[in-house]
């Protein structure tokens, strides 16, 4: 029986790093195509596919990791009777959205900038209705410990999607194509995706959804709990692309109220979209921390309290250093950042605000997943829910009066109130910002390598692409030298990292 158990824990193991490695790969190849797509279509090309960007993102989102956890949840209870009810409200939903997307095509194109991007909606609405199959395929197989087709899957979706939007971009410099043709051929990247994925899944197991064609009974409270249970569960997810929505919704419309010439005024919303990789890069790392170290979390709230309680501050306290640290690195050599991606330095103001999402949306993050484990979804949904609100008020307002700048202050201001509320509700101190050890390693990184920065020459891509390297090699050699040598951190955070023998 033991080795039996060994044995399981060792597959849990080794499914969980397979899982890890194929959502980094995912995200990174996700943040990475659009420097060159950038590069090749320009600015305001940029700024076309951004804008239906948002919308593919979320249902990648939800098929991809969000739905998936829930389905594999449910199916580890052993109630199936709530997988088949899923699976058809799953069913519904998307019929009802891909429906109103078709519908509302032609005003919803002209709201977020051009009639020209029907296309790209109609195509979104098409890459709806294989999220519930889709994201059946990968929660079954995670529930059987099986991660092989998800981390394919997912690799697979994001490689097939990465090339056509490349393609895209290739045939705008070839043939001349228009940024709005350029940016339709983009979208359709998602739907052969999504659909060369449900074929693989099917030939991976033909049968796998057989089981959610048998009916069962089941009442209409419980299946309310469970629509709103998941709700909750997968808000965050699409938490930060809701945000970018708004943003498609008001930026360029804001810029033209405030006078922008139409065609500067998608310029500037392509700079100001340049933060979103920038942002991804950024997050990255946590995103591997939180994949890795929150289930041990909920492990001990279930079973022991004060380990939870403790490991908790703990964890926190590593975010917080890690994130903080992330941000004020990316903050330093921002410039070179823009200028070896995108060419330039247009923006760098509005950047620099916006990259403080890396900081800020780690902490949410972690005070969301500490509710949901707590189980105080309800209040976390409200906190997320207020920002949204402030979000699509804040976003017209601060853009009409200081532009691109605005904009962001619009994406930062309500993420501050959002955890400034978690704060007050979670029993956790931020101690980042008290402990002058860490200031003291964090302005001796920073010193130097503004210092590295005066003396390097940064005019053409390649000098700038050798001042990133240099000054975010040095930067962290000397943070780490002066952390360690002041004791910056207690010993148990240093266990976080990879390199660490004992967890």
């Amino acid at each position: 029986m033991k080795l039996k158990t060994e044995k399981l824990e060792n597959q849990v193991s080794k499914s969980s790093l397979v899982i890890t490695l194929s959502g980094l790969i995912s995200k990174i190849l996700a943040a990475i195509y659009r420097i060159p797509y950038q590069n090749i279509v320009g600015d305001r090309g940029f700024y076309a596919y951004q804008q239906v960007y948002p919308l593919l993102a979320i249902i990648s989102a939800l098929s991809l990791t969000a739905l998936p956890n829930v389905v594999a949840s449910i199916f580890q209870k052993n109630k199936h009777d709530d997988l088949q009810f899923l699976f058809r409200f799953q069913m519904l939903i998307s019929l009802i959205f891909a429906l109103l997307l078709i519908l509302f095509c032609r005003p919803l194109a002209i709201i977020i900038g051009s009639e020209k991007l029907i296309f790209s909606i109609f195509i979104t609405a098409l890459v709806l209705l294989t999220v519930p199959f889709n994201s059946f395929y990968r929660g079954l197989a995670q529930a059987r410990v099986n991660m092989i087709p998800t981390a394919v899957s997912q690799v697979m979706e994001q490689v097939i999607r990465v090339s056509i939007i490349l393609l895209a971009a290739l045939f705008y410099k070839l043939f001349s194509w228009s940024i709005y043709r350029t940016a339709n051929m983009a979208a359709t990247g998602n739907l052969v995706a999504s659909l060369s994925i449900l074929i693989y899944f099917i030939y991976q197991d033909p049968k796998a959804l057989h089981f959610l064609a048998i009916k069962q009974k089941k009442s209409n409270t419980e299946k309310s709990s469970i629509g709103i249970s998941s709700l909750i569960f997968i808000f965050y997810t699409v938490y930060l692309l809701l945000f970018q929505f708004i943003d498609a919704l008001f930026v360029k419309n804001s810029l033209i109220g405030a006078g922008y010439p139409h065609v500067m005024a998608e310029v500037s919303k392509g700079i100001y979209d340049r933060g979103q990789p920038l942002i991804q890069f950024g997050l990255i790392f946590s995103t591997a921390f939180f994949t890795t170290f929150l289930p041990k979390l909920t492990k001990d709230y279930y079973k022991n309290q004060q380990s939870y309680q403790s490991e908790s501050q703990y964890f926190f306290d590593f975010i917080c250093y890690l994130n903080m640290t992330i941000y004020l690195g990316f903050s330093m050599i921002l410039a070179a950042m823009n200028r070896t991606l995108f060419e330039d330095n247009k923006g760098w103001l509005s950047l620099e605000i916006f990259i403080s999402i890396i900081f800020i949306s780690s902490l949410i993050q972690f005070f969301h997943q500490k509710f949901f484990i707590e189980n105080r979804q309800k209040l976390s949904f409200l906190f997320l829910c207020l920002g949204l609100l402030l979000k699509v008020i804040m976003t017209p307002l601060l853009t009409r009066l200081y532009g691109i700048v605005g904009s962001s202050l619009s994406t930062i201001l309500p993420l501050i109130i959002v955890l400034i509320l978690y704060s007050r509700y979670a029993n956790m101190e931020i101690k980042c910002f008290k402990n002058w050890r860490f200031i003291i390693s964090i302005l001796s990184m920073l010193i130097v390598v503004f210092i590295v920065q005066t003396i390097l020459p940064n005019k053409t891509r390649t000098e700038n692409f050798t001042e990133i390297i240099l000054t975010s090699l040095i930067g962290l050699m000397i943070f780490i030298f002066v952390a360690k040598h002041l004791n910056a951190f207690d010993k148990k955070l240093w266990t976080y990292l990879p390199f660490a023998k004992e967890k």
